[in-house]
């Protein structure tokens, strides 16, 4: 499956991200773009090369931008784009390596938040701001929450994946005399029911470290006001001992205490465990947003609910799902960045964001698309979920913070090696020493925050 690709390439680049991405400091990024100089169409011959990743996480993807690339290239018979699909693993890398060099794609592939904004940072990219106009960007989701920095907007989102659903079997429920739960109260009690029958209620795996960062996700939004105070904690303005930051932690802990997890949930990788929930040896688990379709199809959508992670806080986020969009950026080098910018505007063409939906299933990332015209009940349910979402916290905090505190921490409360305070003060840790040891990181964060 997709994102378990995406886990390994990830993991592989966290270190080059925090330690090559940051270079350019926050100087040159303090005011808002203005808009480039209105620029004549070329009329010669245009070769632009784009760089992108997501048929894996989007199956259908490739014939979609092949589609597009050749009505665009028929409405500009000058124009000539050529696509280079990039494996997961090699999707940051080589990016890096085309950064460094200053050649390769006009157009390159981002994941959200910080993975757009790092590039930026290092002087890789221009804000697609500077080309695309305000009110056409207005429309693009997820845009204003991840993707802007200094009043411009660095990337342009493609499309949007809801993070993350919780997929629940009725007949598993039902089975054992439980009902749907929808607080936390409700959830601690069934797991307290099931794991006294030997069933597991929630499966999961954090062997490989990422369905930490999903819990941190969907657990820790529902006590903060916004991405700001993520952002503030990462900087020192808060702490990630603050029970607005902490309080997650003391809830992943009592989820521990209740036995709501499989036993071997440290030995397992994420994709290992879901399949309990395929085979109806656990309740619930948790996946992709794009990839639930395919576990409800497994199972038979009349046997499943597809739910947010019942609310144990009182923020403007709980019982809310989180969600980010997949971008496509504009590289310093390129010497066409408004052909560029005009291309990524041909994608959100009315034919083109329909199209995308009939080949992919999966969401395009702009408000103009008719979520009212979805019949797959799971996936209308979902992009409902989006419309009025959460963010995706992993999205805005350092990859070097998210793998040595949340992976570890959550995988140490889950062995009950760590209490929920120590883990919260290991986080908190882990912050003051990025401050102390990468001040240009915490110089781009000062800018995000001001943004």
């Amino acid at each position: 499956m997709n994102a378990r690709r995406r886990i390994a390439a990830v993991l592989a680049a966290a270190t080059v991200l925090t330690g090559t991405a940051c270079a350019g400091g926050s100087a040159g990024h303090s005011g808002p773009a203005s808009p480039a100089p209105a620029q004549p169409f070329p009329t010669e011959n245009v070769t632009l090369t784009m760089w992108w990743w997501g048929e894996q996480e989007a199956p259908g993807a490739e014939k979609w931008l092949a589609d597009t690339v050749a009505a665009y290239q028929a409405k500009h018979p000058n124009i000539t784009i050529k696509t280079v699909l990039q494996t997961t693993d090699g999707l940051i890398p080589s990016f890096e390596a085309a950064s460094a060099a200053k050649q390769g794609p006009d157009i390159q592939y981002f994941w959200g938040g910080i993975y757009s904004q790092q590039p930026y940072w290092a002087g890789a990219t221009v804000p697609v701001s500077a080309y695309i106009p305000a009110e056409e960007l207005a429309h693009y989701t997820n845009a204003a929450v991840e993707d802007s920095y200094g009043g411009q907007t660095i990337t342009a989102p493609w499309y949007v994946n809801p993070q993350f659903p919780v997929l629940v079997r009725n007949d598993v429920l039902d089975k054992h005399g439980v009902k749907v739960p929808h607080s936390w109260s409700e959830l601690m009690n069934v797991c307290d029911t099931l794991s006294a029958q030997g069933v597991t209620t929630l499966a999961g795996g954090v062997k490989d470290g990422w369905f930490g960062a999903w819990l941190y996700s969907m657990l820790g939004v529902q006590s903060v006001d916004s991405k700001d105070d993520v952002i503030a904690a990462v900087r020192g303005q808060q702490s990630f001992t603050d029970p607005m930051h902490a309080q997650w932690w003391d809830r992943l802990q009592e989820s521990v205490d209740h036995k709501c997890w499989n036993n071997d949930i440290n030995s397992l990788e994420l994709y290992q465990a879901q399949q309990r929930w395929v085979s109806g040896d656990a309740a619930m688990t948790v996946t992709a947003g794009t990839d639930a379709s395919n576990f409800v199809d497994k199972v038979g959508a009349d046997k499943v609910t597809v739910m947010p992670m019942p609310a144990w806080g009182d923020g403007p986020y709980a019982g809310k799902m989180a969600t980010t969009s997949q971008t496509v950026g504009i590289t310093s080098w390129s010497k066409y960045p408004q052909v560029a910018a005009d291309f990524i505007m041909f994608m959100h063409t009315p034919d083109r964001l329909q199209a995308w939906y009939d080949d992919t299933g999966s969401m395009p990332a702009d408000d103009r698309f008719d979520v009212s015209k979805v019949e797959d009940p799971v996936r209308r349910q979902l992009f409902e979920f989006v419309a009025d979402g959460a963010p995706y916290l992993e999205n805005f905090i350092p990859s070097s913070l998210d793998s040595r505190a949340v992976f570890s921490g959550v995988q140490l409360v889950m062995q009950n090696y760590m209490s929920g305070t120590e883990a919260a003060q290991a986080m908190q840790d882990e912050a003051e020493r990025l401050r102390a040891t990468d001040r240009a990181l915490a110089g781009d964060f000062a800018g995000w925050a001001e943004s």
